[in-house]
Order: structure tokens, then C-alpha cells, then sequence
């Protein structure tokens, strides 16, 4: 091959703004090999290893990592396969970062103490999956038993909230305080009585020990922006 047509390093870094330590680095872990070397040792490349070079920087400014980036060059992978996999992990990247602002303007505005923050920082990074099988463990341990009215516990899973994917404060206040509230064991007891005393078609009103304990702990205290149903 005609040396006119090979680059050294200094000049790949010229034309691809990657530094000389990159392009060895690259150059050493094989994702770009050089095409020759001179009877001194230094290592040139061809117009290919240019365009393979182009190729990583442009990956790697996207957040590609190498292992992914040498798959491609090999043609293991397409561009659009790798592209189309971590979009979908940029998506769970933005909405963590939507939660964590939430949880940290949460904290900002109710000045909540290290052990609040650490518990709303805890519940808020739970799954979809995971936050509806806290519900649902809810549920099943409150209205699980035989006695409880059917037609009652469908109507408490058909309301059970989910967080957004962007949510507000308020939203992950309220989120917080629900997920307080279900492991609760005196909250879990009230309602049990009261799944019992609609169980048996017993009017429940708020004379009655169920009915007022209820109360106290639904109380309306300060607004509260509900969330999104599931």
C-alpha cells in the first residue's frame, strides 16, 4: 500500500478531534487496529480506520459503550439495533431523573430530616412492578379474607394510583404518604374492621369505632394532588 495514503495518529487526530491517547486507546483495545506499521514502530491507518474512528466518536458521544461500539465495527450488530437499545435505556435514565428531582424539590419544600429523605428517595426508586405489588400485598392483607365483600375489594384495586413518569412534588408526597399509610399496621387493622362491618352489610357510620378510626386517619390535612390512576 502506498504510504501517501496511510495516517498517522497525530493526523487522525487532526481529522477526527479524538486525542492521540484516545485513538491509541482505541487503536490497543482492537476496536480500531492500525493498518501497518513504519520499520520504526509507529503505527498507521488507512481511510477505513478514518471512518471507524468517525463512527466511535460519534457512538461514544452518544453514550455507547465499547463493547457495543466493537460489536458494530464487526459487524455483529447494526447501528439501529444498538441505537434502538439504549434509546430505551436513555428512557429509564430521564424518567430516574424526573423521580430524583421530584424527591429533591419534595425535600427542598417540606424540609424533611435525613431518615424522610432517605424512605421517599427508597419508595420512589420501586418499579411500576414493584410499587403495584406493594398495593397488592396491601390489599390481599387487608381484604384477603373470606369474609370481606368481593364486590369491595375490586372496587379498591380498580382505584389503586400509580406514579407518572414525570411526576410533581405533590405527586411524590402523595405517593410517599399512601406508601406510609399501607405499612401501617393500626391503618391495616382500622380497615380490616371496616371491610368486616361492610362485609356483613353493617351500617358503617362515623359514631362507630371502624368509621371513626377511619376518619382520624383520613382526615384532610393539607391539599394533596392526587395521582394518576393505574
Amino acid at each position: 500500500m502506498n504510504s501517501a495514503t496511510l495516517y498517522s495518529i497525530g493526523e487522525l487526530s487532526r481529522r477526527t478531534g479524538l486525542s492521540v491517547r484516545t485513538i491509541r486507546f482505541s487503536s490497543d483495545s482492537e476496536v480500531v487496529a492500525p493498518t501497518e506499521r513504519t520499520p520504526a514502530g509507529y503505527r498507521l491507518y488507512d481511510l477505513d480506520a478514518l471512518q471507524r474512528l468517525e463512527l466511535v466518536r460519534t457512538l461514544r458521544e452518544l453514550g455507547i459503550d465499547l463493547t457495543a461500539i466493537r460489536r458494530v465495527l464487526n459487524r455483529e450488530l447494526s447501528v439501529a439495533e444498538v441505537a434502538s437499545a439504549h434509546a430505551d435505556a436513555v428512557d429509564v435514565q430521564i424518567r430516574m431523573l424526573q423521580l430524583r428531582r421530584s424527591v429533591l424539590r419534595a425535600t427542598a419544600r417540606s424540609g424533611s430530616s435525613p431518615q424522610e429523605t432517605r424512605l421517599m428517595h427508597r419508595l420512589t426508586q420501586l418499579s411500576g412492578e414493584e410499587r403495584r405489588r406493594l398495593i397488592d400485598d396491601f390489599i390481599d392483607g387487608v381484604f384477603g379474607e373470606e369474609s370481606t365483600d368481593p364486590d369491595a375489594v375490586a372496587m379498591v384495586r380498580s382505584a389503586t394510583p400509580d406514579l407518572p413518569d414525570d411526576p410533581s412534588t405533590d405527586q411524590v408526597a402523595a405517593w410517599v404518604e399512601l406508601a406510609g399509610l399501607m405499612r401501617d399496621e393500626d391503618f391495616r387493622d382500622c380497615l380490616r374492621r371496616t371491610a368486616g362491618h361492610q362485609a356483613h352489610r353493617r351500617t358503617l357510620d362515623i359514631e362507630t369505632e371502624a368509621g371513626g378510626e377511619l376518619m382520624a386517619f383520613t382526615r384532610p390535612g393539607p391539599a394533596k394532588v392526587p395521582l394518576r390512576r393505574a
